[in-house]
């Protein structure tokens, strides 16, 4: 009887120290979250140019409307990219010629960063 508690104890701890391991230690997404800038986040995807404006099509095909750091988006339309940057907003004017003034806030993700990941679009 005394044994069987023994080894029960033995692994019980064992199995504790095991999990208390497992937890601490880091996934490549939050290694890679906890790499950035605090309120900095990252975006991957495909860089296309639309209408002036650069859009970024990630793998779930969302398109996302990027502001800022235009001089190294440039370069980088057609390739697969990684952005660093953060969430924000852009106003558009939609007054009408001779209309009542109107402005709409469109989410746009600021770019600080821009990180080539291949020369083409997957």
């Amino acid at each position: 009887m005394r044994n069987t508690v023994l080894l029960t104890l033995v692994f019980l701890a064992s199995a504790g120290l095991a999990t208390a391991q497992s937890a601490s230690t880091p996934s490549p997404s939050n290694s890679q979250a906890s790499s950035l800038p605090p309120g900095m986040s990252a975006l991957t995807g495909c860089l296309q140019q639309k209408l002036g404006q650069y859009i970024l099509v990630d793998e779930e095909n969302t398109a996302h409307e990027l502001s800022g750091s235009y001089g190294k988006l440039r370069h980088q339309v057609g390739h697969q990219i990684e952005v660093v940057g953060k969430p924000g907003i852009r106003n558009v004017d939609t007054t009408a010629p001779g209309g009542a003034s109107g402005v709409i806030e469109k989410p746009v993700f600021e770019v600080k960063s821009v990180k080539q990941l291949a020369d083409k679009c997957n």
